[in-house]
Formats: structure tokens, sequence, C-alpha cells
């Protein structure tokens, strides 16, 4: 096998494994929405919300959500039927990723739990906390 040969190998991982990293990538997503959707809704119980226009606006939000759970749960089930010999360069798909963290979570680089990347922790000074 020559050196081009190896390096292209390298690249390519099993279609399954990324489908399912897509998926968890997906279902996290979906979760941060969820976690968003219960915040909004006690704000509306508290009243920060006036009118009917902006909860039937917010009703967009548990769309996302289903939509994002629908998705993953879809690329859950391509990675359960895919082919061990289906291959995907994953090194070239992540260049056309912009955030770093994903990048490295999609290609199997990093997992969701050592991502500790995009946490506010300084809510004492942010100006709607106080």
């Amino acid at each position: 096998m020559s050196n081009s040969e190896e390096k292209q190998q390298q690249k390519n991982e099993p279609a399954r494994d990324v489908l399912l990293r897509a998926s968890n990538e997906v279902r996290m997503l979906a979760d941060t929405a969820g976690d968003l959707q219960s915040l909004i809704g006690n704000l509306v119980v508290a009243g920060a919300f006036g009118g009917s226009q902006s909860i039937y606006e917010l009703q967009s939000l548990d769309r996302l959500c289903q939509s994002l759970d629908a998705v993953a749960e879809f690329l859950k089930e391509l990675s359960n039927g895919a082919s061990p010999d289906w291959k995907f360069d994953v090194t070239r798909a992540a260049e056309a990723v912009k955030l770093s963290d994903v990048s490295e979570r999609l290609i199997g680089r990093k997992s969701e739990a050592d991502d500790s990347c995009g946490e506010f922790e300084d809510f004492d000074n942010w100006p709607m906390t106080g």
C-alpha cells in the first residue's frame, strides 16, 4: 500500500460510526433546545412574554425540538443499517464545520463529556440576573 493510499484509508471511517456521532450531536442540540423551551415556559408563566402572538410564535421552539429529535433518530437508524463497507472521509467533511468543538466531536476526537466550551459562568455580572 502506498503512502497516499494509507493516508486516504486513515481518513475514511465507517459510516455507522459517523452517522451515530452525528445523531448524538443532533440529540445534544435537541436537549439544549428542550432546556430553552423549559426556561421560556417559565418566563411565560411569570408574565415575561405578553400577548397571544408571542405565545404562538414560541410554539416554533417546540417544533424545533421535535424536528431535532426526529433527525437524531433518523441518523441513528441509518447508522444501524449502514454496511460495514461504507466509509466517509470525515476529515474533509469536518473542514466545513466552523465550530471547532462540534467538528472535533463529529470526527470522534472529542466526546460531549470533554466539552466545556461555550458555557458562560460569570452570571453575577450579567445584566439579566440581577
